[in-house]
């Protein structure tokens, strides 16, 4: 049985890009290294109950939700609801940041709500305030969360865009394009990893009396860490030419 859609034909078109190995498959082990690492810190880690890390863990757990989400949405062929998730994905992973500067905005930003929230905590008054703090990043997160604002979470024209066939017939429900799911897998691994390792230091930093988490859980640490190392240098053009 089936809500709406009957989904089996397009994961059957994307499954094999994800599996035996091939470079699809390691993004998609590395995700869930992060996955799992996240996962360990908020059931097993050792912590203070400070209200900055009690923020910083349920934002974790957010991620590995999203994760899950973006991963099954787009490998279901529904690309805005499955870009939408990469974006909250970006917006948790800049205030874990931003809370491991500023802890005690933590209490202040869980109290907010509404427009209050948007107007003291909006993402592009946090990514100014972080530039402020720790200078540049190396990593331009405002640039994701333009993008996956516009192609998933807000009507756009590149939102539209991504239900439109390249003869421009409508695209209803989910559609299989394995150009882009290649590349959205690895841009959910990198995204992921950014995240989970800012995650790390930031745990790490509000709790310093207690063991860094590389030594509290050493292996899915590793994962991770080496995870970057091996992939992060891998270009879109590289990821697509690896899969031709």
């Amino acid at each position: 049985m089936h809500m709406l859609f009957n989904v089996s034909g397009v994961e059957a078109q994307h499954r094999p890009l994800i599996q035996n190995g091939n470079l699809g498959d390691a993004y998609r082990v590395g995700t869930m290294g992060c996955v799992r690492l996240i996962e360990e810190v908020v059931r097993g880690g050792s912590w203070n109950d400070e209200r900055a890390t009690f923020v910083v863990i349920d934002l974790g757990v957010r991620i590995i939700n999203n994760c899950g989400a973006a991963g099954q949405l787009a490998l279901s062929g529904f690309w805005s609801a499955a870009g939408h998730q990469v974006r909250d994905m970006v917006e948790c992973h800049q205030l874990i940041e931003y809370f491991r500067y500023q802890p005690s905005e933590a209490q202040r930003w869980f109290d907010c709500e509404g427009m209050e929230r948007y107007q003291q905590f909006g993402f592009g008054r946090v990514f100014r305030e972080l530039e402020k703090l720790r200078g540049k990043a190396p990593f331009d997160l405002k640039q994701s969360f333009d993008f996956y604002s516009n192609a998933g979470s807000h009507p756009s024209r590149v939102g539209l865009a991504w239900q439109m066939t390249e003869l421009g017939d409508k695209i209803i429900g989910p559609v299989p394009h394995t150009d882009r799911f290649r590349l959205f897998t690895g841009d959910l691994w990198a995204h992921a990893t950014r995240a989970t390792l800012d995650f790390v230091d930031t745990v790490d930093a509000l709790n310093p009396d207690r063991a860094p988490i590389r030594d509290q859980f050493r292996f899915r640490h590793a994962v991770v860490a080496g995870g970057r190392k091996l992939l992060g240098r891998i270009s879109a053009d590289e990821a697509l030419a690896c899969w031709k």
